[in-house]
């Protein structure tokens, strides 16, 4: 029996070292050669907005518009409930939107008075008085608006627009309903695999993974630091080789110096949203590689959810949860892993997503010469997605990098 066990915990190493985990090419839905382009190349060229509706008249709580740009969600929380003195559990909010872009959404603060608000002074973010109602959270976020510029275009302006109305055609409303690759990490795509060396009980390589695994797309200098790091794991003065914004490298640099080899201590000094971020990202990867895998076979079901894997999950004889499963057996994962039996606060019970997801109301805007990339044209466009859906899932269609 002990062989045996041995002998799959082998079978399980073996998989995961042939994983690729910065190969995020998930399979198109439509079949129209993309437009190219870069998205993102200025702030103003993202801007999202919730579409929502929030009761006013009654309630404990302030509902504020909360208008930000170039910073997350979470950092204008804490800010915002550092200036007014209060709890940020006390502040309310139903998503998190994206940091590069302008971004609008709904915000409710309990236990101030309008006069506190509007006495806030930042040039971080804006935020007007709507009135007063109930908590804000998930449940009140119904979709969001996005108008987005695509830019640096080599395609003449007439094919540009023909070419993404073709493609919109194709989806015919529907597109797949992947995670967009910031979940993972845009830029080093190590969020996923911290959470699986959690998952697999080995908090010393996920400190490191998080720390000091490079990738080519970060600067040079800082990618240097990361190279040194990652081939000799040396704590002593770390710290102080990254710039202040990498804080969260610094906080488990300074937690190893003062209590060496304490990595699982090192990872529970992180917030704890970033933790359960970790395995959270891990389920988001094994969805996407189903959800890739059965739009290659061209499965479709408008109707049908993929599990988010935790350790209640119920397989049936579904397509997907054979793929699903499948996946799960070339990286070495089981269930049962997620439970974290020695972090068990970053158990996941598991969860559904939508396989496919609508979008609506899709327009081009504009298609004109770019003015920050001579001889190439810029595209705006305008959509409607459903909550905890990607722009940038949809925009990949469009674009096909």
């Amino acid at each position: 029996m002990t062989e045996e066990v041995e002998n799959n915990g082998e079978e399980a190493e073996e998989s995961w070292e042939t994983v690729d985990f910065s190969k995020m090419d998930w399979s198109y839905y439509s079949s129209t050669y993309g437009i190219k382009g870069e998205i993102k190349e200025q702030v103003e060229d993202f801007i999202v907005k919730e579409l929502a509706s929030h009761d006013t008249g009654d309630g404990d709580h302030l509902i504020v518009k909360l208008r930000k740009q170039n910073m997350t969600t979470m950092d204008a929380i804490d800010k915002l409930s550092k200036m007014l003195h209060i709890s940020r559990n006390r502040i309310g909010y139903a998503g998190n939107k994206d940091k590069r872009a302008v971004t609008e959404q709904f915000v409710s603060i309990q236990g101030v008075e309008e006069e506190e608000v509007r006495n806030v002074y930042t040039d971080e973010f804006d935020i007007e008085v709507v009135g007063e109602g109930g908590k804000i959270g998930l449940g009140n976020l119904s979709a969001n608006r996005f108008e987005i510029t695509v830019r640096d275009l080599k395609l003449p302006e007439d094919d540009i627009e023909e070419r993404s109305q073709k493609i919109v055609g194709e989806l015919d409303g529907k597109m797949p309903n992947y995670f967009g690759d910031q979940r993972f990490g845009s830029t080093r795509p190590v969020t996923h695999q911290v959470g699986r060396h959690i998952l697999r009980g080995d908090f010393e390589e996920a400190v490191w993974t998080y720390i000091a695994k490079p990738y080519d797309a970060e600067y040079k200098s800082i990618r240097k630091v990361r190279q040194d790091l990652w081939e000799t794991r040396e704590v002593e003065g770390a710290a102080e080789r990254f710039p202040e914004k990498f804080q969260y490298e610094k906080t488990l640099l300074y937690h190893l110096t003062k209590n060496p080899g304490d990595y699982k201590g090192a990872i529970k000094r992180l917030p704890e949203g970033l933790q359960t971020l970790f395995v959270h990202a891990y389920q988001s990867w094994l969805y996407n590689r189903t959800l890739s895998r059965l739009v290659e076979d061209d499965w479709y079901d408008e109707n049908y959810d993929i599990p988010l894997v935790g350790y209640k999950t119920e397989f049936n004889d579904s397509k997907p949860d054979q793929v699903l499963q499948e996946v799960m057996d070339e990286e070495g994962v089981e269930r049962d892993d997620f439970r974290v039996p020695e972090a068990s606060e970053l158990g996941s019970e598991g969860s559904l997503r939508r396989a496919f997801a609508d979008f609506r109301n899709f327009k081009v805007l504009n298609v004109e010469d770019d003015d920050l990339n001579m001889a190439k044209n810029k595209m705006v466009v305008a959509f409607d997605l459903p909550k905890g859906s990607y722009a940038t899932v949809f925009l990949r269609e469009l674009m096909k990098n």
